[in-house]
């Protein structure tokens, strides 16, 4: 680990960590009761405890950082986060779909980007307690403890987070046949790369279009844990850009991510319309 300062003194760490913690239980108090729902203008849905979070997400983050600039699945996107160097990257409810089900696999998901790359992240999962945290260079946390992903190396027999049907249909576009694999799956997706970096399962793919505010806390956490989140073609993911959106994607260990890699790296990945 390295001794590089951090980018936060102590108490300002804690104090983000507690925001944090504050907005997940935000949203854990409306969690199993009878919410107003709705679907989005992109199809997607929306609850009134995402915009309880996001609204206190926005007004502590902003207050602790006015410089920054901001982007939140939940808030109207702007152009003016582009010229900054620094950004807020946050999703209020990632899981919306278990939550409005009232099931356990939702998260708050902060993030802070610098230069298109996160350099730290908190993900909370209010239910269990636990709080995942990274920052640049001083590796990943569970609740203080540090975490590590699995040493799996074979593809086969591996625990993935991910579709099975997405596999055969993947499979009938391609000549790769993929090997017998142990199928699980969550629906929040900063969720399922935290499970992958602290080693509860062995990897994760999803090969359709997700929103950086997905993956930016997620992203940072997997790396500094000593895991890999890349593309299906083995590029690093980007953020802040234009249209905030990021393709297919691999998380795994360092070792089995180059075995899922050395097979998705040939796919002609579609439009994720196939996956419905």
């Amino acid at each position: 680990m390295s001794t590089q300062a951090t980018l936060f003194t102590p108490t300002e760490l804690l104090q983000l960590k507690n925001i944090v913690q504050k907005a997940g239980k935000i949203g854990l108090s409306y969690f199993g009761k009878n919410i107003k729902n709705w679907q989005k203008a992109d199809d997607t849905p929306i609850t009134e405890a995402d915009l309880a979070v996001n609204d206190f997400l926005e007004t502590e983050l902003k207050s602790f950082r006015p410089e920054y600039g901001w982007l939140s699945e939940e808030t109207t996107d702007n152009e003016v986060r582009l010229a900054k160097q620094y950004l807020w990257v946050v999703d209020p409810i990632d899981g919306t779909k278990a939550f409005i089900n009232a099931k356990p696999e939702w998260v708050v998901s902060v993030a802070i980007v610098r230069d298109s790359r996160p350099i730290l992240g908190l993900i909370y999962d209010p239910i269990a307690e636990i709080l995942y945290f990274a920052e640049q260079n001083q590796g990943a946390f569970a609740n203080g403890v540090k975490i590590e992903p699995s040493q799996k190396t074979n593809v086969y027999n591996c625990n993935i987070l991910a579709y099975e049907f997405h596999f055969e249909r993947m499979t009938k576009r391609s000549d790769y046949i993929w090997p017998e694999m142990n199928y699980d799956i969550v629906n929040s997706m900063a969720m399922r790369v935290v499970l992958v970096a602290s080693g509860k399962f062995d990897a994760m793919v999803s090969f359709t279009n997700k929103g950086e505010w997905d993956m930016a806390a997620a992203d940072i956490i997997i790396h500094e844990a000593g895991g890999l989140i890349t593309d299906g073609f083995g590029n690093l993911l980007t953020y802040n850009k234009p249209i905030p959106k990021l393709p297919h994607m691999v998380a795994a260990g360092v070792k089995l991510h180059k075995s899922i890699i050395t097979h998705t790296i040939n796919f002609d990945f579609p439009s994720e319309n196939i996956f419905k």
